[in-house]
């Protein structure tokens, strides 16, 4: 969407020093400037949008500074980490994965100086569960059709790929702060969209109603007493009449400032709403069944790291470093053609 506010996450100890005063209002303008840049207009919208975005920057920097240290990921640590095992099928798989990763090439591409020996990240997971039914030995009887819950990853990331621990980290901040204003704008162009679709309702509603009332359907003028309002009727009045409650002031596209402002402020005032994380403990099996803590089946646990929002969005993650050179090349059109041959 913009460039990263690169001298916001700068310090080596944010959180004990406190963020310096110019850097709050480089903050305020880069959520200004990444929601409605017409909320400038408004008097005193930087001193308004100071606490929330001082919450904001203190609450990103707590999530990412709480992620576990980071941990080898390569086909030799495959063998020897369960999580790792948890997170990919084999050996084979995980070099795959690390062949798809577009972020690490862009990042070797766009060096200017020597290529680093690890590329520090944020590997990133969606994590699924089905119920599947399976077998399962009980003492010495051997159950059948037992239901079962089978856990898988897909979908692997890896974000902010950096030379180092220090700059994935300063990295990963930014893009939580960047989440977070998206987060605003989607409030505002959501409301905006939904203000729009009420004036449409009103207006069908509306025509409906001038129609029924001029056009007497039916029997019901014959079997009811004209006296009376017609059930219908009385039920689209109703609804018309929320309809206008919830429209207010607003019969346009238009979105005031005051409003724009607002799903701002409220936004980055409740950081964790819409942007933490949570640890999830999980005993499974060599096959990636899901044990239960009572069961005797010879498992591991792994404790993992979810990122989570408000809106629904999940995601396991894990920071981590790849050595430069368990990345795989990229597949060459002539090459593949000539091994074919």
């Amino acid at each position: 969407m913009l460039r990263f506010l690169s001298s916001l996450f700068t310090g080596t100890s944010e959180q004990n020093k406190g963020l310096p005063e110019d850097l709050i209002e480089k903050a305020i303008e880069r959520a200004v400037d990444g929601t409605d840049r017409r909320i400038r207009a408004i008097g005193q919208y930087r001193k308004r949008l100071h606490q929330p975005v001082e919450l904001t920057i203190d609450h990103v920097i707590s999530t990412v500074d709480a992620l576990p240290a980071p941990i080898e990921i390569s086909p030799r640590a495959f063998g020897q980490d369960s999580c790792l095992r948890a997170f990919f099928v084999s050996t084979d798989h995980l070099r795959e994965v690390f062949g798809n990763f577009k972020t690490v090439r862009n990042y070797l591409t766009d060096l200017t100086g020597p290529f680093p020996e690890q590329i520090f990240g944020l590997l990133s997971m969606v994590m699924e569960e089905h119920k599947v039914f399976g077998v399962e030995l009980v003492g010495e009887t051997l159950r059948r059709e037992v239901m079962q819950v089978t856990v898988n990853f897909s979908n692997h990331r890896y974000l902010g790929p950096t030379s180092n621990e220090l700059d994935t980290r300063r990295e990963l901040k930014k893009r939580a702060f960047d989440f977070l204003i998206e987060k605003a704008l989607e409030r505002i162009a959501g409301e905006r969209s939904k203000r729009r679709e009420l004036d449409r309702q009103w207006y069908l509603l509306q025509q409906k109603l001038n129609t029924m009332k001029a056009g007497n359907w039916g029997l019901d003028p014959m079997l009811t007493d004209h006296e009376q309002q017609h059930p219908d009727l009385a039920a689209l009045e109703a609804e018309i009449e929320v309809i206008e409650r919830e429209l207010g002031q607003f019969h346009t596209d238009n979105l005031g400032l005051e409003e724009s402002l607002a799903s701002v402020i409220d936004t980055l005032s409740h950081p964790a709403a819409w942007f933490a994380s949570r640890e999830i403990r999980l005993r499974l099996d060599s096959m990636g069944i899901k044990i239960q803590d009572s069961s005797t089946v010879p498992s591991k646990e792994i404790v993992l790291t979810e990122i989570f929002s408000g809106t629904g969005e999940r995601g396991i993650v894990l920071l981590g470093h790849i050595a430069r050179t368990d990345i795989p090349e990229p597949a060459s059109v002539w090459r593949e053609a000539l091994r074919y041959l």
